[in-house]
């Protein structure tokens, strides 16, 4: 029995000790272990509430980045929302390996009730933009706090073994209700309309979803989840301040998560550069045809497709990881993107626009839940919480970077061979050094 285990059945946690159980594989049998179905919950109302917030201001800037006509200002916007809290996510992540991650979850939702409440007065109040802005900053950080502590917690009930599964489950149920949550907001905004006091109402209506994924945290008890020990120094300030440091280090002591996290934070840079391509081609180079609309309807529609391929990748994962072995899945996953991204993505129509932004989707998500199980099942409980808030700020990190890229690359209606081929070269050379990297630690190991 590992320390984490020992630990969880003595002080008598409540749902944790569900990742003592053998190993389970099925959506069916993975719900029947109680910790891990209080977390699907939580996730659950939480991606509702994410999905209705996001909705509620798709009218805005903030979220509406494809709004703007060139690559330099959807590049700023997408830089001013994300990196903000990339500065502060690995300091951040330090508290998660050293507060109760079950009071994590309750209180950082009930934190984002508040401020979403803040959001609708000031839309109501027709406040500058700033407000607005600078306060959905603090609702995102919140959020990517929450899905950090969320993705610490999962090994705490579920086996080592179905961690596979359990991150595809969560991942899956995410997806789905996040697309519900936004899909709910847009339709309260066109039932009762779109000028300030309706946005204001439908903004309102999320601080529901975060209620109940408050809620849905209480039955867990205190150290349920974790962290079952901690190296952090007694000083909160301090350890905050460390936090950065001792991800860094903690990375190169333990080279397959370092591995896991690198090759997911270069998918994540050819999905920025895809995104802006999407965003220019539908803005300023396709002007509809058949079924393919252009313009903000055509981005709706090629959101739908990515949601979809997003959707997909997260029910697949599991099975294909079990039949292919997840490291060769994975590179198998990269060259195929690669393939498909230079075939069909250079092609610069709206059909083949279409299935690649299905395919890269698949991928990304396909690449994060096999990541995040290499985190979960190989870092040390008192550092995951300092892991996946690293991570988590390295996707925002390279994102971004991908746009700063394509601002260089990209011609203003987003017709370039060069960003294709770039981001093939990418993917093939994460498929390369994962291949080399997986089978150096093999040999290692030996």
């Amino acid at each position: 029995m590992t320390s984490r285990q020992q630990l969880g059945a003595a002080a008598g946690d409540r749902y944790g000790d569900d990742a003592r159980h053998p190993s389970v594989r099925g959506p069916r049998a993975l719900l029947a272990l109680r910790g891990l179905r209080q977390l699907v919950i939580l996730r659950l109302l939480g991606a509702l509430g994410d999905g209705a917030f996001q909705g509620a201001l798709a009218g805005a800037v903030l979220f509406s980045p494809e709004r703007h006509s060139d690559a330099t200002s959807i590049a700023a916007g997408f830089a001013v929302l994300l990196l903000p809290y990339s500065v502060l996510g690995p300091f951040a992540g330090a508290l998660l390996d050293r507060w109760s991650r079950r009071q994590v979850l309750v209180w950082a939702n009930l934190i984002r009730c508040l401020l979403v409440l803040v959001v609708a007065v000031a839309i109501a109040a027709e406040a500058p933009e700033v407000v607005l802005f600078v306060t959905a900053l603090f609702v995102t950080g919140a959020s990517r706090f929450v899905g950090s502590g969320l993705s610490a917690a999962i090994p705490h009930t579920a086996p080592a073994d179905s961690l596979t599964g359990a991150n595809s489950l969560s991942t899956t149920v995410g997806s789905i209700a996040t697309l519900i949550g936004g899909g709910v907001a847009f339709g309260l905004r066109a039932l009762i309309g779109d000028t300030h006091w309706p946005i204001a109402f439908v903004t309102c209506s999320v601080v529901v979803f975060y209620l109940l994924a408050a809620w849905s945290a209480t039955p867990f008890s205190r150290r349920a989840l974790g962290p079952d020990e901690t190296d952090e120094p007694p000083q909160p300030l301090l350890a905050v301040l460390q936090g950065l440091g001792s991800s860094l280090r903690y990375l190169v002591r333990k080279p397959s998560v370092g591995l896991a996290i690198g090759v997911v934070m270069l998918v994540r840079f050819c999905f920025g550069l895809a995104t802006l391509l999407v965003l220019l081609l539908f803005q300023h180079h396709f002007v509809g045809h058949g079924i393919f609309a252009a313009g903000v309807a055509g981005i709706g529609q090629v959101l739908a497709v990515a949601g979809a391929g997003l959707l997909a990748g997260a029910v697949s994962t599991a099975w294909f990881a079990r039949r292919l072995g997840m490291h060769h899945y994975l590179v198998i996953l990269l060259v195929v993107s690669a393939m498909v991204v230079l075939v069909a993505g250079s092609r610069f129509t709206e059909p083949m626009t279409m299935l690649t932004a299905f395919v890269l989707a698949f991928g990304y998500q396909s690449a994060k839940v096999c990541a995040d199980t290499v985190v979960q099942s190989d870092s040390d409980d008192a550092h995951v919480g300092r892991v996946f808030a690293l991570y988590d700020t390295g996707n925002n990190v390279f994102y971004v970077a991908a746009f700063a890229v394509g601002v260089l690359l990209v011609p203003p209606d987003g017709r370039t061979v060069v960003a294709p081929i770039l981001i093939a070269v990418v993917y093939l050379i994460a498929a390369g050094w994962f291949w080399w990297g997986t089978r150096a630690l093999q040999r290692r190991a030996v």
